[in-house]
């Protein structure tokens, strides 16, 4: 059971109604996919049991991370797997403690794993380039807005183009490790490093020109260039988002937003009014708050180490 969700909102509490203190690009993602969503997510923090999907990103991310911390040479396929084993080592009781039933089953999410890592090396080579930044955690204020987040990759590329010119080029990279959205919805899916290119802009001064999403579960990639147009406007959504936030906090109005969305939503079956009696609810979220209590009390008595 985790308490708290990664990259939570961080709410200030105060005379009067709370307001928000920060908000990353994955809770102000929640918010436009379904206020009620966001609500029990970062607000309630409603405990959520961790997925295997979940186990794969996670430790991921932290294998590819490692990789380019090595010298362009080692970074091979069977050292990729080997820092995958070593990441899992690490988080498997920390952070996913009892999350398969059996070593058959831990075996088998560990092979598939591994392919996902393997198609990797089909859609870039590492050994090419050198990032300039690997996990950038970034806390920039933009007006009244504190926006943070951690950025998986930033790297500057030498291309030539269609004149025959060479340029520079800022790109900013994300990895999943599910499956790509078909490209009509892929736009969409750019929110987050929309975010991370302003935060790099106010932050740093830099004006990205790329935003890439690969996908290891195809794998897929998707691009789009940007320009400085574009992140105006995501300056201008994240303001109306951040101002719709407070006022859902003042007025303690969380509305819900059905979507095809709502089949992947941890709450819909136990807690989301559209699809769960207000009996239920009311007795679901109860226990959840229960057992929230007791966790943090268990923490609480836990000896200093």
């Amino acid at each position: 059971m985790t308490l708290n969700p990664p990259n939570h909102t961080v709410v200030e509490s105060s005379v009067g109604p709370p307001r928000l203190a920060s908000l990353s690009p994955s809770r102000a993602s929640d918010f436009k996919q379904c206020p009620y969503m966001y609500k029990l997510r970062s607000v309630d923090r409603i405990p959520t049991e961790p997925t295997v999907y979940q186990a794969r990103g996670t430790t991921a991310h932290l294998a590819l991370e490692r990789l380019f911390q090595l010298a362009r040479d080692e970074r091979t396929p069977e050292r990729l797997y080997d820092l995958f084993r070593e990441a899992w080592t690490e988080l498997r009781t920390t952070e996913y403690p009892g999350l398969f039933d059996d070593v058959d089953e831990e075996r088998k999410w560990g092979l598939e794993s591994l392919k996902l890592l393997a198609d990797y090396f089909t859609v870039e080579d590492p050994t090419s380039f050198d990032p300039d930044g690997l996990e950038q955690d970034l806390s920039v204020a933009i007006g009244e807005m504190t926006i943070r987040g951690i950025l998986d990759r930033r790297e500057t590329l030498r291309e030539t183009g269609p004149d025959g010119s060479e340029r520079e080029v800022i790109v900013i990279t994300d990895y999943k490790t599910g499956k790509a959205p078909p490209e009509r919805y892929a736009t969409k899916a750019f929110f987050a490093l929309k975010i991370y290119a302003l935060l790099l802009r106010v932050e740093e001064g830099i004006t990205v020109d790329r935003l890439r999403l690969l996908y290891l579960n195809g794998p897929t990639e998707y691009q789009l260039d940007v320009n400085d147009a574009q992140l105006d406007a995501m300056e201008a959504q994240l303001t109306a988002l951040w101002s719709a936030i407070n006022t859902a906090f003042e007025t303690q109005q969380w509305r819900t937003k059905r979507s095809v969305l709502c089949d992947w939503c941890d709450f819909k079956d136990t807690l989301c009014p559209e699809f769960v009696d207000a009996d239920t609810i009311a007795k679901n979220h109860a226990d959840a708050m229960e057992r929230i209590r007791s966790a943090q009390d268990e923490q609480t008595e836990m000896p200093a180490s």
